[in-house]
């Protein structure tokens, strides 16, 4: 587990780095119109803002997968009482 740990973090790293390469090479203001409202924004600030949404959204769901459900724990506890009692059988 620490070893796929240690590629994602360094991945990681190297989107962030050629994020930031990128934004600056494209650092003008381009036009935005968000529903009914447009404005002036800088393009490096909006790739910045996306990348950091899609990070926050996969951490969120990757989070939400991980996390075992109450279900899941009382399954789990009773499998674990179930397989403790056959043991001392």
């Amino acid at each position: 587990m620490k070893r796929k740990l240690n590629f994602s973090f360094w991945l990681f790293v190297v989107l962030a780095v050629l994020l930031v390469i990128f934004s600056v090479e494209n650092a003008g203001a381009i036009e935005v119109k968000v529903i009914f409202k447009k404005t002036t924004i800088s393009l490096a600030i909006l790739l910045i803002g996306t990348f950091v949404t899609g990070l926050v959204c996969g951490a969120l769901y990757a989070w939400w997968r991980l996390i075992p459900s109450k279900e899941e724990e009382e399954a789990e506890v009773i499998e674990k009482t179930d397989n403790n009692k056959s043991i001392q059988v």
